[in-house]
């Protein structure tokens, strides 16, 4: 992990100036708040990322603004909302970030492990260098022959990258796996929570699809079999995240840069009756952790707990480096949410679509109203301060909260980002399907 020591000559150094700042992103797949230790898991999850917690604010409810990779990626790398699509959507907004940050100047770089988040789905643009990997290993039913990637070779080549462009300022976006499924972390991480590794339950996608589709059932022993086994590979990119994290602190890129650990959705486990992710709106499926860090003479909370969305790390990044070309419709960032936070309130949207169609979110404050369809027909409200559980429904309780959430959700000037659609060759669907994103 990042010393303390190390941190603390960072903050004794003249902080840099905006257009003097790097930009490091780490992204965690299917990482649930709930999980983090920083976030109050008791278990052992990610001690380098709390570490990293430390000196950085930690947004307490943060949500994503859809429910799986491909919607919520394309969201808060272009500032705006995603198109009520479920899936082959390809981005074709020039602006992303990544396209800003270079036309500033800036050397730009991703590394990516999920087969959405490739130039196949429109995110190379911007990139001076986009590098895909995937886990081969996931369909070894029909790919026997490739080695595991296991993140470790992700990691050391964006340190290489960084290295190569030691004189540069840089924009680093690393998006790993772990912890999504199939949930098969490598010694010593797999086994870490649970050490007998009893009975039938696994992580593999296919398995968990069979539970949501009836055809497996899980005991509750089972169920809490799988449940540690994510947090177990949750373990495993934590340590990838510190191992970045302590070679960027090595090369003296930390004190230089904005950087934020973040997640694009979260994991459910049958706590409303599905298992995994994509499909429902929530709490496991989209309260997702956001830390973030700025070497700045402006000191920011260790802690903030209104609500607040990704699509504002864009600009955020806008707002901390000075840009000059960002698009002027942006969201509030994340700074000026803590600066008003005691002038409006928080509120955050969601969609995801499932089997029964279009669902969406709207998290206002305390309450989260569930909706369905394009018109927004009310399934629930729920008073996540007394019910974070969401299991009573207060509908019939507080109807005028109802109305003032759907008009929220109703509201004509929400800007979506443009998208095409992804022309899916046989490979690709081949990965996705490993990961269980099957219709």
């Amino acid at each position: 992990m990042i010393a303390a020591s190390t941190l603390g000559c960072e903050r004794q150094s003249p902080p840099p100036q905006p257009r003097e700042l790097s930009v490091i992103w780490v992204v965690l797949d299917a990482a649930g708040a709930r999980y983090f230790g920083c976030y109050g898991n008791e278990r052992p999850t990610t001690p380098k990322i709390d570490a990293f917690a430390e000196s950085a604010t930690r947004f307490e409810r943060a949500y994503a603004q859809a429910a799986w990779t491909l919607p919520s990626t394309g969201s808060f790398l272009t500032g705006r909302y995603p198109p009520m699509q479920r899936r082959d959507l390809r981005l074709t907004e020039n602006e992303t970030l990544a396209a800003v940050l270079q036309r500033e100047g800036l050397r730009t770089a991703a590394f990516s492990e999920n087969p959405y988040v490739t130039r196949e789905f429109g995110f190379g643009t911007g990139f001076d260098e986009f590098r895909e990997y995937f886990p081969y290993d996931v369909i070894r039913e029909t790919r026997d022959d490739f080695e595991r990637q296991d993140s470790q070779r992700t990691v050391d080549d964006a340190l290489a990258w960084v290295r190569a462009n030691q004189n540069e300022r840089i924009f680093l976006y690393v998006h790993l796996l772990p912890p999504h499924a199939p949930y098969d972390a490598p010694p010593p991480f797999g086994g870490r929570f649970d050490r007998d590794r009893r009975g039938a339950a696994s992580g593999r996608p296919l398995l968990l699809a069979a539970v949501n589709d009836g055809r497996v059932t899980l005991d509750a022993g089972e169920l809490e079999q799988v449940r540690l086994a994510y947090q177990e590979n949750l373990a495993f990119g934590d340590h990838q995240v510190g191992r970045l994290l302590d070679g960027l602190a090595e090369l003296g890129r930390l004190e230089r840069s904005l950087v934020i650990v973040a997640s694009d959705h979260g994991e459910a486990f049958q706590e409303h009756g599905l298992l995994m992710h994509t499909a429902t709106v929530y709490e496991e499926m989209i309260h997702v952790p956001l830390l973030l860090r700025l070497p700045s003479a402006e000191r920011l909370p260790e802690r903030f707990g209104g609500v607040v969305e990704l699509r504002s790390i864009y600009p955020t990044i806008c707002e901390a480096l000075a840009l000059r070309s960002c698009p002027p419709d942006l969201a509030p960032s994340l700074l000026e949410r803590i600066r008003d936070a005691g002038t409006r309130p928080g509120l955050a949207r969601s969609w995801a679509r499932g089997r029964q169609g279009v669902v969406a979110a709207l998290v206002l404050d305390r309450h989260k109203l569930i909706a369905r369809g394009l018109n927004f027909e009310p399934l629930a409200l729920y008073d996540l301060h007394e019910d974070p559980g969401e299991s009573t429904d207060l509908r019939a309780q507080r109807p005028e909260r109802v109305r003032e959430a759907r008009v929220w959700l109703h509201d004509p000037q929400l800007d979506f980002f443009p998208a095409g659609e992804a022309t899916v060759d046989r490979a690709t669907r081949e990965r996705l399907e490993a990961l269980g994103y099957t219709e």
